[in-house]
């Protein structure tokens, strides 16, 4: 219940600042390979190592936060 609430302060603040975007429209078929400007591949790659990169950094924190 918390973080709905946090959620929707945090929304109500942001508003003002993302208004224009949020009543934007219809900008058409936008895709993070055409934003980029790379093939479908390369983005796939790239996501998928990213992925790999914060699933190592996840089980980094894990061993040195572990409690006791």
């Amino acid at each position: 219940m918390g973080g709905l609430l946090i959620g929707i302060v945090a929304f109500a603040e942001v508003y003002s600042a993302i208004y224009d975007f949020a009543w934007s429209g219809n900008q058409g078929v936008l895709t993070l390979p055409s934003l980029l400007g790379l093939s479908s591949f390369v983005v796939a790659i790239g996501v998928a190592a990213m992925a790999l990169v914060l699933f190592w950094l996840a089980a980094v924190a894990e061993r040195r936060f572990r409690r006791y």
